[in-house]
């Protein structure tokens, strides 16, 4: 196997969740796959049971968890899924693969039209395409019209009287999310610094941020890869956005949040998800910013473009 396969899954009610979904994983299990779970917990403890009961302790001890946060700052579908990739790619890493992961769509966020859960999916589609790996996606049928129809344009795959079988509405993940964009994250309220910049002022941003890191009480070490990531958001704005940019900075608690702002309009709405090829020149500095902090959120509106950073100590 190799490359994802993305596919949806319906189900009628919680029973029927319950054993298809345990039907799913331990045929994985047997097969020797590794699984990832991202679930309610409801839904975890009956599958945990199951597994239990039918294939041992050691089984159960083996499922790989994968977490949403959403933080303060709201959900970011981006962040979700570059946390998720960092965790997979490991597992594939140590055991060679494959892998395959369940989840099931959960009503939250106050999001009728399923925008953060199509952020997730686009995310999903691109960050994961290069891994050996099945991702199963559980919707109910019951499901409003709005979530309905953003499961069908963001799965290529479609489960089908237990066969897998291409999803006719599917829309290419960039071309799907540009259309509906990603939402902006928490209000942040006045910031502690407000700097107008241009590429001749990219050191001053990178003083600026350092200078509130230390104030924070951050390592050095941490206050490097704090800069570094605001420092290629910061170069991206002023080189392929609009040539001018803005960087505001708050300190909530022990953290810092950084924004950059610039009038440019990205042409990728999910940039730096993938690992740049080692010959490749271009492409590096907002996956490089992915790695270095806690969250790295990107959206767009009538004003421009704008990257949210957070790190803690």
């Amino acid at each position: 196997m190799s490359g994802l396969q993305h596919v949806l899954c319906w189900y009628t009610d919680e029973a029927d969740l319950r054993d298809r979904l345990a039907d799913t994983v331990l045929a994985a299990l047997r097969e020797g796959a590794g699984v990832g779970i991202e679930l309610r917990p409801c839904t975890e403890r009956a599958l945990r049971a199951r597994v239990a009961a039918e294939l041992g302790a050691d089984a159960v001890a083996g499922l790989v968890r994968l977490r949403r946060d959403p933080g303060p700052d709201g959900p970011s579908g981006q962040t979700d899924i570059v946390r998720a990739a960092r965790v997979l790619r490991e597992h594939v890493r140590r055991t060679g693969g494959p892998i395959t992961v369940v989840c099931e769509y959960v009503g939250m966020y106050d999001d009728p039209d399923g925008s953060y859960w199509a952020e997730v999916e686009a995310a999903a589609a691109v960050a994961l395409a290069d891994l050996p790996l099945r991702l199963y996606c559980w919707f109910p049928e019951a499901a409003p019209p709005g979530i309905t129809e953003m499961a069908g344009v963001t799965h290529a795959q479609e489960l089908r009287g237990g066969v897998v079988v291409a999803c006719p509405s599917y829309q290419e993940p960039r071309v799907m999310l540009n259309g509906r964009g990603a939402a902006a994250p928490a209000e942040m309220g006045p910031p502690v610094t407000d700097l107008p910049f241009d590429a001749i002022r990219l050191r001053d941003v990178r003083n600026a941020v350092g200078d509130v890191l230390r104030e924070q009480g951050f390592g050095e070490a941490r206050i490097d890869d704090v800069v570094v990531a605001v420092n290629e958001v910061a170069t991206n704005a002023v080189h392929h956005g609009s040539g001018t940019a803005r960087l505001m900075i708050w300190t909530p608690g022990e953290e810092i949040v950084c924004e950059v702002h610039d009038g440019g309009r990205l042409a990728d709405p999910l940039p730096g998800l993938v690992p740049p090829h080692p010959r490749d020149g271009h492409g590096r500095g907002i996956w490089i910013a992915r790695q270095l902090c806690d969250l790295l959120h990107v959206w767009s509106d009538d004003r421009g473009t704008h990257v949210r950073i957070r790190a803690a100590a």
